[in-house]
Formats: C-alpha cells, structure tokens, sequence
C-alpha cells in the first residue's frame, strides 16, 4: 500500500469504527444490566399493587425507577463516549508517531547536515511517500558530500598543480637575485616554460568553472566542421613530424551537415584532444581526425591514437579534473590536467556527449 493518503483514511476510519464499537458494547452491556434491574423491581411492584397491598408510596416509586433507569442508560452513554475518546486519542497518538517519527528523523538529519555532517542519512522509510522522502533526502544528502568531497580535492588538485611551476619560477628568481647562477636564454627558457603551463592553467580553470556554472558565452554561427578541422589541424603538423607521429585527417568527399556551433569553442575541443593524443601517441605512431555525419543529422567528430591506451579501471575517470592515469609521465608533458574535463563540459553545453574507448596495450 503505497499512499499515504489511503493509510491515513483507514486509520482515522479504523479509529472512529473502535470508538464507535465500544460505545455500543458499553451501551449495550449496561443497558441490558440496568433493564434486567428495572424490570426486576418494577414486577415486584406491580404484583403488590395488583394484590392491593401496594401503597401510594409505592406508585410513587415505579416513576422514580423510570427516572432512575434513564438516568442510569445517560450516565453510561457519558462513560462511553468517555472511554471511547480516552481510547481514540491514544490509538491516534500511536498511529500519528509511525508518521512523525521517520519526518522528525529526516528533521534531525536535516539540521546536521545544516551543521556541516554531510556523512547523515536516515533509515529507509515505509513503502510510501514517507519512503519516497527518505529515499530523497538521502540521494539529496550522498550528491551533497560528493559535490563537497569534489570541491575540496579540486582545491586540493589546484594547489598541488600551482605549487611544482611556482616553486622553480620562484627558485631560479632567487639564484639569479643571489648571484649564483647568470641568467641566460638556457635558464630562462624553463623559467618562461613554466610561466606559460601556469598561465595555461589558470585559463582552464576559469573556463572549466563558467562551463560548469553554465556561465561560458557562447557565439553560435553556422560552421562547416571539415574547415573547422583542417584549419584546427594545420599548427600541429610540424609537431607532430617533430616527434616522429603520423597527424591525419579524415574528411568525407560529401559535405557534412552544417553545424550551429561555437567555432572557437569547438576548435579548443578539437586543440585539447589532439594535444592530449600527440602528448601519449610514442614515436612511429598515428593521430588521426575523423569528422563524418551521425545519426540524426549530428556531426561525429573522433581523435584515434595509437597510444598505450587507457585500463577499463581509468576510462570512467578521464574527463574528471586533473585525473591523470599516469601521474608520473604527466609532469613533463605540458599537461594541466583539466583539458579533458573542459572538452565534456563544451561539447554538452552544445547539446553534445563525449566518451571515450581504448584498450591498454
């Protein structure tokens, strides 16, 4: 029985019908005593006066047994309704705690979690709204300590990720301040390095937090992806030639359909995976950028690589802040670690999805 309602209209029903029935059982048991009674002396009577031995007094008191009886079946009528209602109240106070017990639950519940206990839940509720409101509160309770559990790793993250470009910054400053080391184009050149990832990573930061927040502008036009990707493409040859690593680009010979996007957004999409593809793609390996039509008019656009791939136990965390499968090679490789996390949340603010396939190697 899942309503609450139903429930209530059967207890209050219940109640009234208990109540109801011990009116008619007092009722009936005293009436029935206080008949027998009656009846008893008022035969008595009546034989006496029949037989002429009864008195004036005596008549005079077949009336007062009258009143007496009535006053009698008035008085266990009032004891009645009294028991009744003593009784009514108490199954209602009984049944009204199985409802305010699991809301005064969910009250002290609530007031810890004001208090900063994110870790609070109440047990499950009967199969009912009451249920339904536990199990609310503690889906609402779990999204909570998640959200707050993630905001203090992400802090945590940003204060790890600002401290290693900081520190050596900082480092070489003070031997060039000191005078032991000279400064030259050999020694700037990792100070200027680290200077760019930090200013790297403060624009991912504040591009990731107005995605997420909903907030990022958005300059939507018509676009034409093959281009898009050709020219998106273009600055990463000489890299990729650099290091040894195949760049294509795969484009069909139709037109895809037109896409209403944001042409820079889309492109930093586009920059961000293949940055990420040409940072873990090994020598004699291949980059490769496909954009072909998808089901229902939408436009498909897939960065391959022949990587070292990524385990079944990362792939569900790639597009999470600063996630790094491999902490250690990371460092070195210019990422800041929010470049997949920006690329899901600009795809979905299109009306998008991203995921991600691979196989370790």
């Amino acid at each position: 029985m899942r309503s609450l309602t139903l429930k209530l209209s059967l207890l209050f029903t219940l109640v009234a019908l208990i109540a109801a029935l011990v009116v008619a059982i007092w009722v009936g048991t005293t009436a029935r005593t206080e008949f027998d009674a009656y009846c008893a002396q008022s035969c008595d009577m009546v034989e006496c006066l029949a037989e002429g031995t009864g008195s004036d007094e005596q008549l005079a008191d077949v009336g007062s047994l009258q009143q007496g009886y009535f006053d009698a079946l008035q008085s266990s009528l009032w004891w009645a309704a009294l028991v009744a209602g003593i009784l009514a109240v108490g199954l209602a106070i009984l049944f009204s705690r199985l409802i305010t017990g699991p809301v005064n639950a969910l009250k002290a519940s609530a007031q810890r979690i004001r208090e900063g206990d994110l870790t609070q839940r109440v047990p499950p509720g009967p199969d009912d709204e009451i249920g339904d409101l536990a199990a609310a509160f503690n889906s609402m309770a779990e999204q909570l300590e998640t959200t707050e559990t993630g905001r203090r790793q992400l802090l945590a993250d940003v204060v790890h990720e600002l401290r290693t470009p900081l520190s050596i910054i900082q480092g070489n400053l003070e031997a060039w301040q000191d005078g032991v080391v000279a400064p030259t184009p050999e020694s700037i050149a990792p100070v200027h390095e680290e200077a760019v990832l930090l200013s790297r990573l403060i624009t991912d930061l504040r591009d990731l937090s107005l995605a997420e927040a909903g907030q990022l502008t958005m300059t939507r036009e018509t676009t034409d992806i093959s281009g898009l990707a050709t020219s998106t493409l273009a600055p990463y040859h000489e890299r990729a030639t650099a290091q040894g690593v195949a760049l294509l680009l795969d484009v069909p010979k139709e037109p895809l359909p037109p896409a209403n996007i944001d042409p820079g957004r889309i492109r930093q999409v586009l920059r961000n995976l293949i940055e990420n593809a040409l940072r873990h793609t090994p020598q004699h390996g291949t980059v490769r950028v496909s954009a072909l039509t998808g089901p229902r008019g939408f436009v498909l656009i897939q960065v391959s690589d022949t990587g070292t791939g990524i385990s079944h136990e990362d792939l569900p965390h790639v597009f999470e802040h600063f996630y790094k499968a491999d902490p250690s090679r990371e460092r070195g490789r210019g990422g800041s670690g929010l470049g997949l996390a920006i690329v899901k949340q600009l795809v979905e603010a299109h009306g998008g999805s991203v995921h991600v396939e691979s196989e370790p190697h």
